[in-house]
């Protein structure tokens, strides 16, 4: 009897729960629709349909890669990222959810004809979200990684988002030095994982994101303090700093932006409910 995508489905569900994926299901369903150009909704709407020969060959050799904890989204070459549709690729920062998150709060404190900083910016996932769901007059995104800029630059292009302007240099040394003091809002997912942390991590994380866009150093404080003194000079008064950060230091880093003489400080939480992202203004 030939295999259908129902009995597909359900084997590499397996295969990927007993490697220890941690969305099996999802990821399985994500992989065929991949490999077969559809929907998940139509996958599993469309279960008794046969597989043809080349079909089960690329699901069986992507469900390997996949069990062996590659990256989903490296395997499928893009990810969902609030309404857009970002390329990802080895090298390269992996965009999560849980970003998304900070891409709304920068959303939300971007004025209509605002300028928008983004060191730190991996896939330009963060900025094209902010260009094209506000309408700000400019979105600078920085990294210090030339494999990251060449792609954060396809991005921009692929998403339309024309405001945006990617240029390598570490964190703002490559802002023109004309908006100093003129910014409305510094976001930034910089790297936030102390250095004795990296073996706790995810396989996905740990042994295939650039471990430049996830060690800060030994406290995983050093990028982030370094944003927030860069904060009064470079943000406009009343202008925001927006960063994510590790969830078990974000009330210490709201303290840092306090202590640094920014107004309103806090930790959000995100969907989860973990303090995984800080704001706080310049007076």
């Amino acid at each position: 009897m030939p295999e259908t995508l129902g009995t597909a489905l359900a084997a590499l569900t397996d295969r990927l729960d007993e490697a220890g994926v941690p969305t099996p299901k999802v990821d399985a369903e994500l992989l065929l629709a991949h490999v077969l150009g559809t929907t998940r909704t139509a996958l599993i709407l469309d279960r008794n349909r046969a597989l043809d020969e080349a079909s089960r060959w690329r699901i069986e050799a992507l469900g390997a890669r996949r069990a062996r904890r590659e990256p989903l989204q490296h395997l499928i070459g893009s990810v969902g990222f609030r309404y857009l549709d970002i390329l990802v690729r080895p090298g390269v920062f992996i965009p999560r959810p849980e970003t998304e998150t900070l891409a709304e709060l920068a959303i939300a404190l971007t004025p209509a004809d605002g300028v928008v900083v983004e060191p730190c910016t991996g896939t330009g996932a963060v900025a094209c979200a902010v260009a094209t769901e506000v309408s700000p007059r400019t979105v600078i995104a920085t990294d210090v990684s030339a494999d990251a800029v060449m792609l954060a630059r396809e991005n921009v292009m692929r998403t339309g988002a024309t405001a945006v302007q990617v240029v390598q240099g570490d964190l703002l040394d490559s802002v023109p030095e004309t908006l100093r003091g003129g910014v409305d809002v510094l976001v930034s997912n910089p790297p936030y994982v102390a250095a004795d942390e990296l073996d706790q991590l995810e396989p996905e994380v740990r042994d295939h994101d650039p471990h430049l866009a996830l060690v800060s150093g030994p406290t995983g404080h050093e990028i982030s303090d370094q944003l927030i003194a860069a904060a009064g000079d470079w943000l406009k008064p009343g202008g925001w700093l927006v960063l994510e950060v590790a969830d078990t230091r974000g009330e210490e880093c709201a303290a840092r932006c306090a202590a640094a003489g920014l107004l309103d400080a806090e930790a959000l939480p995100d969907l989860a409910g973990r303090l995984r992202f800080v704001r706080a203004r310049r007076p």
